[in-house]
């Protein structure tokens, strides 16, 4: 059989003796031999379609053993955050600050200073920051679409893609 692009060739080329073709004859030739190129193309593609359909399942049986591994992981990232809070909490009802170990050290320290800000009406502005003006990309493109009107530095494009069903 045929690659894709091979096929398309030939497509073209039967497309082409249809469109040029002056007797009843060259007619009849044109399309028995485009009849044959849309065979070999159709099950070329309904090929490549059964392929990106095996394909897409396999992604989605990793994506499902990816997601169970990843709630796997995460339970033991709650397990681990709980003995640490559960030593912490020993360590200070004990009045204790480092526990020398044959392996381990363990010791409470203190972590970097950080703020909780609950109310920022007081705070000079050199200590503030305004963000960048984000562009809602739906109400434009619906504003665009009702208007006409396209602003400078704004494309409206439309891509294809291939839809299997």
């Amino acid at each position: 059989m045929a690659n894709l692009y091979e096929l398309t060739d030939q497509f073209k080329e039967a497309e082409y003796l249809y469109n040029t073709a002056e007797s009843h004859e060259e007619m009849l030739e044109a399309e028995k031999y485009l009849i044959n190129a849309e065979v070999d193309l159709t099950d070329k593609a309904e090929n490549i379609a059964k392929w990106i359909k095996n394909l897409e399942a396999e992604r989605d049986v990793f994506k499902k053993e990816s997601d169970r591994l990843a709630a796997k992981a995460k339970t033991f990232d709650n397990k681990v955050t709980s003995l640490k809070r559960y030593l912490q909490d020993n360590l200070e009802v004990a009045g204790v600050d480092k526990v020398k170990g044959e392996l381990f050290t363990v010791s409470l320290q203190n972590n970097a200073l950080s703020l909780d800000v609950s109310n920022a009406e007081h705070i000079p502005m050199e200590f503030k920051r305004t963000p960048e003006p984000v562009v809602n990309k739906r109400e434009l493109l619906k504003y665009i679409k009702e208007t006409g009107e396209i602003f400078d530095g704004v494309e409206v494009r439309q891509t294809r893609s291939v839809r299997i069903r």
